[in-house]
């Protein structure tokens, strides 16, 4: 891990219009990846998947990354997190930057719970009431980006959730960030219970903030009603028809909703008009 931490740069505004001593890029380049992300001016000390094979951060890794370096490096850990919630990488949206090849991608959202589990570990180690600073400063930058979740992701309004990179790293079926090949769309058993574990841990920083300030307790209750709705929607969401949970298998599935009104419906694609 140690080895691992590399200094990056990336100015996608510098990217696009490219180096005013060399060439012009192609003018396709302003209509392909990254192009919304304009506001983003990354140089920093961050910890890679692997400098010689993967030189450039990844959202959801880097989360990962903090819990060990938490234990030999509780301000680096910190600070890697916060990083991500700063402006020159948060997407005005709301949205963490995925990685370099498509800062749109969507990752899963383990933000929260690597922030609330840093905290606890550095909280140890201080002997005090922890640095409530770090979390505070990271939980109002993630209640944006648990916002852009709830108005991006959840295109049914029924707190089921949709998004792309979500746990199966790169052995999907199909691109699920992109178009789907048969039109419609999928409602996700991951991408909803990555939803769900977000609210918990929200809830979780929302109760210990609240032990200074005692207006967090109103948003601890705001998220645990919302891991409610979210835990509900995987259950009940369907009114029966086409809900995420399966009795017989006892086993959660995704649900894809087909344009035509004749799919075909399987325990393996669950397809459903």
């Amino acid at each position: 891990m140690l080895w691992s931490k590399q200094y990056y740069y990336y100015d996608v505004t510098q990217w696009l219009e490219g180096d005013p001593a060399m060439l012009m890029p192609p003018p396709e380049r302003r209509k392909g990846r990254n192009r919304h992300w304009q506001h983003l001016h990354n140089a920093d000390i961050i910890s890679m998947p692997d400098k010689w094979e993967y030189p450039w951060y990844a959202a959801w890794d880097l989360a990962f990354h903090c819990i060990p370096l938490a234990t030999v490096d509780t301000e680096f850990a910190k600070t890697q997190l916060r990083l991500l919630t700063r402006d020159s990488y948060m997407h005005p949206s709301g949205q963490l930057p995925a990685y370099e090849w498509n800062l749109s991608d969507v990752n899963p959202p383990v933000h929260a719970w690597a922030t609330w589990r840093v905290f606890q570990m550095d909280k140890k180690y201080r002997g005090d009431k922890g640095d409530t600073y770090f979390l505070e400063s990271v939980f109002h930058k993630l209640a944006l980006n648990f916002t852009w979740w709830v108005n991006r992701k959840d295109q049914s309004n029924r707190n089921i959730f949709e998004g792309g990179f979500l746990g199966l790293d790169n052995i999907g079926v199909f691109d699920r960030s992109a178009p789907l090949p048969t039109g419609g769309h999928i409602e996700q058993s991951d991408g909803t219970s990555w939803m769900a574990m977000f609210a918990l841990n929200m809830m979780r920083m929302a109760l210990e903030l609240a032990k200074t300030n005692p207006v967090y307790q109103e948003i601890a209750g705001k998220f645990f009603e919302h891991f409610l709705y979210i835990a509900d929607a995987m259950t009940r969401g369907g009114d029966g028809v086409f809900n995420l949970w399966d009795e017989e298998d006892e086993f959660y599935y995704d649900v894809l909703h087909t344009p035509t009104k004749s799919a075909p419906s399987s325990k393996s694609a669950r397809l459903w008009d």
